[in-house]
């Protein structure tokens, strides 16, 4: 007689309250280790292709179902496509805006140290760069401010 070797099963958990998903999944050959490994509170169900952030298991029908979750903040908006908040483009956008903005003025004041260096030994052009440089940092920190 041939010996059937037991088929793979994975499972994942959710809380038999709230219908949350457990980080936890258990991939076994033996259901008998399922009731073992389940968290307290938690019920089993078949498949770890489920989404935490964006599903639950309605409680009522063990059924799984989307779920919006709250909204961050009023710069968030829903992605349908990820089922994700995200920024708003133009929230991202100033973001970035102005983290350039911080990061050219950081070179800047790196870059005015040989000026300065240059300007203590009395060299005529390293005033002028200090001052073009000072300008471009007032007009960057300017642009912070909006």
């Amino acid at each position: 007689m041939k010996k059937v070797k037991p088929q793979m099963r994975v499972v994942s958990f959710y809380h038999k309250g709230t219908g949350m998903f457990h980080a936890r999944h258990l991939m076994t050959s033996d259901p008998k280790v399922i009731p073992l490994n389940t968290p307290a509170d938690h019920i089993a169900i078949d498949g770890d292709h489920f989404d935490p952030r964006s599903q639950r298991v309605d409680v009522a029908t063990g059924e799984v179902i989307d779920q919006l979750p709250p909204q961050p903040s009023p710069d968030h908006e829903w992605n349908a496509a990820s089922r994700r908040w995200q920024l708003r483009p133009e929230v991202a956008a100033r973001e970035e805006a102005r983290k350039s903005a911080l990061e050219r003025i950081q070179h800047l004041e790196i870059k005015a140290l040989r000026a300065l260096r240059e300007h203590a030994l009395g060299e005529a052009a390293a005033t002028q760069r200090l001052r073009a440089m000072d300008d471009e940092i007032a007009q960057l920190r300017t642009s912070l401010a909006a």
